[in-house]
């Protein structure tokens, strides 16, 4: 049992705001600015976000100046926009700010705030500005509130705001990513936000937990845990401050994987002898084989239609990926290259999967679900365990890259590298939250 047990580990790696609408809400005309744009060659939309006004009261905390900044760095690691931040801000009375807006050439647009602070409350006041036409032309004002303490996720919502009135996809920065650290000497499961600020131990039992998957709905994860010695599988509720105990059959219950609809896990279990994938109905506890082979079967990946599952096998001798039906027939391998291909992950979007190969040192590739398209995404340091931004542009993934395991993000196609974390221990396992209700 104990051979079976590592084998099959070594197939898997190493409510806070009100927001009221203005009068002035004219989506599809920021569409259009975007659009109009990107056809005349442009890379990325041009951006000015000045420091907010603070038409009365103190700021100590220099909220006027933080929220723009942290919302300027949303909006930079979307990749759509190029921004320019820190100027002075913006006056109040038509005229003047006319004149003010000719302090910006060759930006598209420009997002200006007014601050108010009652307390430990914020108030804030956006309005978004298409400077591509002969005149300005608003496009959209909306007020947000929140404590003080709350202040990143207001700046993340308002940049979330932009990407969406500009493109009509809500953006990504009021998002979370869940992974396993040792930086409390054990492996416990955290939870930051998308960039990585805000960090929170979830789990404190002082054993070996890893793979966290997100519950579509963002509410719950499910999680291996080897706190009751054999790895087993549980799920947390992050933001209620609990846990409980899902499948403990005898062998293994690991690579939680939950379908589209939240209704369904598909996981790992040997307590047949052999480790096979299985679907979990979560409301019933019932529970259906889906693989059936001598060889080991794990880490199961839904399609966003529910219809297919993507996973890892070593049927044809090595460690490669597959895909099948929702219901298990109609296997296909995948992918051939190397003598390592494991941990697929979906794409939000259906059209691509990424996972993890081993050619030398472990690093990260994508590949169409017909088999097209093989794009390398990293080269060197191993990297592993991907996991993807739920509007398909961004990955999350481990990496060794500094001398120890920490978390990184980048494009979609490999580009524009970022690390997470920095923590004294080891950082694995990393998996994007979808976008929070």
């Amino acid at each position: 049992m104990k051979s079976r047990l590592l084998a099959c580990l070594l197939l898997l790696g190493a409510g806070f705001f009100s927001v009221l609408a203005l009068p002035v809400d004219l989506h599809p005309q920021a569409s259009d600015v975007y659009l109009n744009i990107l056809a005349s060659g442009a890379k990325k939309l041009n951006i000015a976000i000045p420091e907010f006004a603070r038409p009365a009261g103190q700021d100590p905390m220099g909220f006027a100046k933080r929220l723009p900044e942290i919302t300027a760095n949303d909006l930079n690691f979307s990749g759509l926009f190029s921004v320019v931040s820190g100027h002075a801000p913006l006056p109040s009375a038509p005229d003047a700010l006319k004149k003010a807006l000719a302090d910006f050439p060759g930006a598209h647009a420009l997002l200006q705030g007014s601050l108010t602070i009652q307390g430990e409350k914020l108030m804030v006041e956006i309005r978004l500005i298409d400077l591509t036409g002969a005149e300005p032309r608003p496009i959209l004002a909306k007020v947000y509130d929140a404590q003080a303490r709350d202040h990143r996720r207001m700046a993340h919502k308002i940049s979330d705001e932009v990407v969406y009135q500009f493109t009509g996809e809500r953006g990504i920065a009021d998002t979370r990513i869940a992974y396993a650290s040792t930086a409390s000497g054990a492996k416990e499961i955290y939870m930051m936000d998308y960039d990585g600020f805000n960090v929170v131990q979830l789990t404190k039992n002082g054993s070996i937990n890893l793979s966290p998957a997100w519950r579509p709905d963002g509410h719950a994860l499910a999680f291996t845990s080897f706190q009751r010695d054999f790895p087993q599988l549980f799920v947390l509720f992050p933001y209620e401050g609990r846990q409980q105990l899902l499948q403990a059959w005898p062998g293994v219950n690991i690579a939680p994987a939950w379908s589209p609809d939240g209704e369904s896990l598909a996981y790992t279990l040997s307590k047949d002898g052999n480790p096979e994938i299985y679907v979990l109905r979560t409301r019933t506890g019932e529970i259906r084989r889906l693989t059936n082979h001598r060889g080991i079967d794990t880490d199961p990946t839904w399609s966003p239609t529910g219809r297919e599952i993507a996973f890892t096998s070593d049927r044809g001798g090595t460690p490669q990926v597959y895909i099948a039906d929702a219901e298990g027939a109609n296997v296909r391998r995948l992918t051939f290259e190397g003598g390592y291909s494991v941990q697929p992950r979906w794409s939000p979007r259906g059209d691509r999967l990424v996972y993890t190969s081993r050619q030398g040192g472990f690093d990260l590739w994508s590949i169409n679900v017909d088999g097209s398209n093989l794009t390398r995404l990293t080269a060197g340091g191993n990297n592993e365990s991907a996991s993807w931004a739920p509007n398909g542009r961004h990955l999350v993934f481990a990496s060794r890259r500094t001398g120890r395991w920490q978390i990184f993000t980048m494009l979609a196609d490999g580009s524009e590298p970022q690390q997470m974390t920095r923590d004294r221990g080891e950082a694995t396992s990393p998996a994007w939250s979808p976008r929070i209700p």
